[in-house]
């Protein structure tokens, strides 16, 4: 392990631990891509630049805040299914 990835470890750990204590459920999921990947199809956009604060999915069409796409996209694999079909998504 390198000696910064030690600190990411351990912060899990910790919170791992903290949300047992409170019954509380933690759930891992892999970040690659994350930010890249389109929430409504799943099609990863390459061509997307870090200083592109805006996502968009040539294929669908799909655009929304690079940001809370990443967000969607990890709830989405930790098995987060949106209750309602929402006019901004």
């Amino acid at each position: 392990m390198r000696h910064h990835d030690s600190s990411f470890s351990e912060l899990r750990r910790i919170l791992e631990w903290e949300f047992v204590k409170r019954g509380r459920v933690v759930l891992a999921v892999p970040a690659f891509n994350s930010s890249r990947e389109c929430f409504w199809c799943g099609e990863i956009n390459r061509g997307l630049a870090l200083e592109d604060r805006v996502f968009h999915c040539p294929p669908c069409g799909f655009t929304l805040d690079r940001d809370l796409n990443a967000c969607l996209v990890l709830l989405k694999r930790a098995g987060w299914v949106p209750p309602f079909q929402c006019a901004c998504l």
